[in-house]
C-alpha cells in the first residue's frame, strides 16, 4: 500500500496522481500500463513516485481502497435516508450508485477485471484484504436494522449483503453501456430484492 508520505499528500495532489493512474490503467492492460506515462501525466518526477508507491499495484489498491471508502460513506447516506431498512437502501444505493459513479471507474474495474483474468493484475493486491472486507462488512451491517431477519448475526448479513452487491454491480455496469434500460434495470433489481427478501418457494 502507498506509504506515509502519499497519505499526507494535499488532497488535490493525491487525487491527481489517481486520476493519471486511473487514466493509464483505462488505456491499455494493467501489464502494459506505464509508470512513465503515470507520472508524466501527473507532473511528478519518477523519485517522487517511488518515494509513495512501491509499484502500480500500489497505486491500483490505493485507488480501490479509496472506492471503497466512497462506497461505505455512499452506503451509509441511503441507508439514514431508508430508516436502516436494507431492502429500502439497497434500491436506493442503486440510484445514488448510477447517479454519482464515475465512468472512469467502471472502465477501470472493467480493464482490471480482465487482466486479472489473464495476467493476474489483482492477485494478491491487498494482503490484509480479507481483514478490509470484514471490516467493511461491519460498517454497512452497524448501518442497517436486522431486528426482522431470521437471523441477524453479521456472518449471515454477509452472506445476504454480498449477493446484493454483486446484482448492484451488474446493474451498474449494465446501465453504464445501455442508459436507455436504466428503468427495466431498477425493475429486474427490485425483482431480485424481493426474492431475495422473501424467497420463492410457496
Amino acid at each position: 500500500m502507498p506509504t506515509e508520505r502519499f497519505y499526507n499528500l494535499p488532497a488535490e495532489k493525491k487525487k491527481t496522481i489517481c486520476n493519471a493512474a486511473i487514466e493509464e490503467f483505462i488505456r491499455v492492460p494493467f501489464d502494459k500500463a506505464s509508470i512513465n506515462k503515470i507520472i508524466k501525466t501527473a507532473g511528478i518526477s519518477r523519485g517522487s513516485f517511488y518515494t509513495y508507491f512501491e509499484d502500480k499495484r500500489d497505486v491500483l489498491g490505493y485507488i480501490f481502497e479509496d472506492a471503497g471508502e466512497n462506497f461505505v460513506a455512499g452506503w451509509a447516506e441511503c441507508a439514514q435516508k431508508s430508516n436502516r431498512d436494507l431492502w429500502k437502501t439497497a434500491v436506493e444505493f442503486l440510484q445514488y450508485s448510477i447517479k454519482n459513479t464515475r465512468h472512469e471507474m467502471l472502465k477501470l474495474a472493467e480493464n482490471i477485471r480482465d487482466s486479472d483474468r489473464l495476467f493476474g493484475a489483482a492477485h494478491n493486491l491487498c494482503p490484509d484484504k480479507d481483514v478490509r472486507l470484514e471490516q467493511m462488512c461491519e460498517v454497512l451491517y452497524s448501518t442497517i436494522d436486522t431486528s426482522d431477519f431470521k437471523r441477524g448475526d453479521i456472518e449471515a448479513f454477509g452472506q445476504l449483503i454480498s449477493l446484493i452487491i454483486i446484482e448492484l454491480a451488474r446493474c451498474i455496469s449494465w446501465t453504464f453501456h445501455h442508459p436507455t434500460d436504466e428503468e427495466k434495470v431498477k425493475k429486474i433489481f427490485q425483482e431480485k430484492l424481493e426474492i431475495l427478501q422473501y424467497g420463492i418457494r410457496k
